[in-house]
């Protein structure tokens, strides 16, 4: 069966992502495989922890399992019982770039989908994540959740997806499909307009809509198309849906390879530090070569 990559650095906010993860997990009869890197070496700045077999690895494979199973005795973290039917692996390794390491992993082909935390607490030293979550949303070519701190899962009954030329990409759109399907979703495709543009001409990125409207199958959901002005790109989609109440914000990326998205800010970062929702993360293909996820789409549809 399917799995879901949950990367965790113990944190507070990874465990909230654990938590939405399993009961997503449950939603789409998936598994999770919950899963931390180190760097090999003992980090003077955090508390030296042995357990397990006494070995680092062993060590990090035992307090993964006391993460996932939480007794609430003498930690933060709130008691969970995992649903009837996921099943949970637990996976350690070394890795100075914990981001590579992941997007490697994902891409291994018993992963659907990966669910991340946006940041680490502050109270956590040596955290990883934070850079590293916007890294292997950009970079990785499985859909990635970014499940923001306190965030609890609910259905996505109403999703805002950022409407652009790259949602138009087929394999995404597909995914959307399916997605939307599940949960009997009403998609809006909001398009965000430089607030200082003149006139009330509506900008609407049109390949998407000609896709939507005039395609025999696939688009089995409702859909608005809205345009929003806004100075900010970002805030533009928060504040759309708060007005609506979403449940989920959804953008389209074009693949980066690890170290180009670790260096370039984009619209997913900000959005994964201001959203007070999860944010989906889906990809299309890279400019000079399809992921082959975008691929196995393809020959699916030749099939």
């Amino acid at each position: 069966m399917p799995n879901i990559l949950i990367p965790t650095d113990f944190s507070i906010p990874s465990h909230n992502a654990y938590r939405f993860g399993l009961h997503l997990a449950r939603e789409m009869n998936l598994n999770v495989v919950l899963v931390h890197y180190y760097s090999g070496s003992i980090d003077p700045r955090s508390t030296l922890y042995i357990g397990g077999d006494g070995t680092i690895q062993g060590s990090y494979e035992e307090r993964l399992r006391q993460f996932a199973y939480p007794s609430g005795d003498g930690t933060e973290y709130p008691l969970v019982e995992p649903p009837c039917g996921v099943e949970l692996a637990f996976e350690t390794g070394v890795s100075l770039t914990p981001a590579a390491a992941i997007v490697r992993r994902a891409s291994k082909p018993d992963i659907a989908m990966v669910v991340m935390a946006p940041r680490s607490s502050r109270s956590i030293l040596g955290k990883w994540l934070g850079s590293t979550a916007t890294t292997v949303s950009e970079a990785c070519e499985r859909p990635v959740f970014i499940v923001p701190p306190h965030m609890r899962y609910r259905p996505f009954r109403r999703m805002v997806v950022a409407n652009n030329h790259t949602t138009a990409d087929p394999f995404p759109l597909w995914q959307l499909s399916e997605l939307a399907g599940r949960y009997a979703s009403k998609v809006d495709f909001v398009h965000v307009q430089d607030a200082k543009a003149d006139g009330e001409r509506r900008v609407i990125p049109w390949d998407l809509m000609e896709q939507l409207i005039d395609q025999d199958a696939g688009m089995n959901y409702p859909f608005e198309v809205a345009t929003v002005k806004a100075g900010d790109l970002s805030q533009g989609l928060l504040d759309y849906a708060d007005e609506i109440d979403a449940d989920l914000i959804v953008i389209v990326n074009r693949m980066r390879s690890h170290w180009r998205a670790l260096l370039k800010a984009s619209l997913t970062q900000d959005l994964a530090l201001r959203s007070k929702l999860p944010v989906l993360v889906l990809h299309a293909g890279n400019d000079k070569q399809e992921g082959s996820a975008v691929r196995a789409y393809r020959e699916n549809e030749e099939a």
